[in-house]
Formats: C-alpha cells, sequence, structure tokens
C-alpha cells in the first residue's frame, strides 16, 4: 500500500513539474496557410463581412467544434475575433500576408495565460490542442475557399482565344443609363441592316456601356459576321485580330447583378495587372427582353488581352 502511495505521489510530482517545464507560462496558437490568389482580392472580399459565411466551415455562423467567434474588429489587413470556449474568451487576430504576387499567405493566431495551479494547467494544454486543430480547420477553408476565382469575384476567368473577326457596330448616346428595350433597340435596327445586306450572324450581340462624362453614357452594340459589310452613317465595321487572347467568364443573373459583376471584371484585370489592347464587353446570350426572368439571363464578360 505504502509502494503505491509513494508511486502515486512521485507520478503526480513528476506530473506538477513537466507541467511547467513544458507548458509555458503564455501559450501561443497560430494556424497557418496559403491561397494561390492575388493579395488585394484576399483582403478586398474579407473585409466586406457579408463574405464570411460564404466561406465558414459548418452549419453555424462562426461557430466550429463547439466553439462560437465573434468577428469584432475589420482592419486594413488583419481582423480582430473573440473565442467563446468554454468559460473563457480568448482574442484572435487573423492576418493577412501577401506571399508574391499572386498568393496569400494566413495567420490565425491567439494566445492566453497558463493557470498556476498544475492541474488546471493540464487541463489548459489540453484545450489548446482543441482549439488549434479548430484554428487550422478555419484557415485551411479560408484558403481553399479564396483559391478559386468564382467564389472572391463571383465567377471563374479563363484565357482563350479570339474566334471571331469580322464585327458591325452601332453607338448612341444616353442621358442615363440605357434601359433593355433601348438596347434591344439598337440590337435590331444592326440584325436589319444584316439582314438587308444578306449577311450572317455569328455569335450573340456584344455590348460596352461606359459613362463619357457627367450623366453622358455611350452604347455601343456588335455582332460578328462571316464577312466584312459596308460604312454607314450609323454602322461601323470592325476588324479584330483572330486568335489573340481574351479572358473569358460567365455570369447569371438581373441588371444590377451584371454591373456589380462587370465592376469586378475589370477588378480582376487590374488586380492581376493584365494589360488590354481594347475595350471589354459583354456577350448577351440571352434575349433579355424576351425572358422576364433575371435569374436565367446568362451574360459572358470578355476582356482583351495582350
Amino acid at each position: 500500500m505504502k509502494k503505491i502511495f509513494i508511486i502515486l505521489f512521485v507520478i503526480a510530482a513528476l506530473g506538477i513539474i513537466i507541467s511547467y517545464v513544458i507548458i509555458p507560462s503564455t501559450v501561443k496558437i497560430n494556424a497557418v496557410a496559403e491561397s494561390n490568389m492575388n493579395f488585394k482580392v484576399v483582403s478586398r472580399h474579407l473585409t466586406d463581412a457579408q463574405n464570411w459565411p460564404k466561406w465558414w466551415p459548418g452549419t453555424k455562423k462562426y461557430s466550429y467544434n463547439d466553439i462560437d467567434f465573434m468577428l469584432d474588429k475589420i482592419r486594413l489587413n488583419s481582423f480582430e475575433l473573440q473565442m467563446y470556449f468554454k468559460k473563457d474568451s480568448i482574442k484572435n487576430i487573423l492576418q493577412l500576408i501577401p506571399l508574391d504576387e499572386n498568393k496569400t499567405g494566413f495567420s490565425w493566431r491567439c494566445e492566453f495565460e497558463s493557470s498556476k495551479n498544475p492541474f488546471k494547467r493540464w487541463l489548459q494544454y489540453f484545450d489548446a490542442v482543441s482549439m488549434k486543430k479548430t484554428l487550422q480547420v478555419l484557415t485551411d477553408s479560408l484558403s481553399n475557399y479564396s483559391d478559386r476565382s468564382e467564389n472572391v469575384y463571383g465567377f471563374r476567368v479563363e484565357k482563350i482565344k479570339v474566334t471571331d473577326s469580322v464585327l458591325i457596330s452601332t453607338r448612341t448616346i444616353f442621358n442615363h443609363y440605357p434601359a433593355d428595350t433601348e438596347i434591344d433597340s439598337m440590337i435590331q435596327q444592326l440584325r436589319n441592316y444584316i439582314s438587308s445586306q444578306q449577311a450572317i450572324e455569328k455569335n450573340y450581340p456584344m455590348l460596352n456601356v461606359h459613362l463619357n462624362g457627367v450623366n453622358e453614357y455611350e452604347a455601343m452594340v456588335a455582332i460578328a459576321t462571316e464577312r466584312l459589310l459596308p460604312a454607314t452613317k450609323y454602322f461601323s465595321p470592325k476588324l479584330v485580330l483572330k486568335g489573340g487572347n481574351i479572358l473569358e467568364a460567365e455570369f447569371r443573373g438581373g441588371p444590377e447583378a451584371v454591373k456589380k459583376a462587370f465592376i469586378e471584371f475589370e477588378n480582376y484585370r487590374a488586380d492581376f495587372n493584365i494589360t488590354s489592347p481594347a475595350i471589354p464587353y459583354q456577350l448577351l446570350v440571352t434575349d433579355r427582353v424576351k425572358v422576364a426572368d433575371t435569374t436565367k439571363w446568362v451574360t459572358k464578360f470578355y476582356y482583351p488581352i495582350f
């Protein structure tokens, strides 16, 4: 009996000693990951708190593995959160790190003071192991999410080759952003002219709308044809370098969503420092006048690049 007591005493003593040797007075937890996405893109996306639930793992917002979080402060390249674990509240920092031109690092860290009580100190150690696993899951989820352009931009961007080399176009100035019916009127004028020339349309109508000045919008509509058509007062033929490089993205949604997505398409070009020899445009796959349900509208974005 005495030997058992001595053995238990020695084990307890060793446990106490080891708790002070291997468990530091300040426990620091850090989970890291990398994403193959531009640093500016990730930073801009996460600055909008509405985007956080999109990458958060699990079914409960800001909770994982029985640990709750609250997004507290959004800074330029870092975010402060409160972690609620059991009865404790611990400050967390998510830091974004630019690694190179098209790669972002994530560091999710927190720390807390260890208890003087050796038994509670051991419990905190095992709690820290659980926290570390949770933070790593969150960091990996954010990394995997931001790897995909369709998540951070709203669509997937691909580089393809130009196939249509001959266009016929028309332009109109508006004192407001043109309505779909006004754009459709321009398209029908183009189609009537193509038909009058006994030519053949080769693709969907192209559209570019840009602001020239205060309340002055210039809309350009073009359609690819199988041959070059003669110029008139209202219609202008255009030649495009066939086989050139061009960015392509497909988007589904209504007018306002398309406008926002087109801005994101421009952001993509700027974020990756891609230079362009020509203006971007939309390809109107869906006839917007005939299809009332805007969720079914399909629009393709294109940006000629070098």
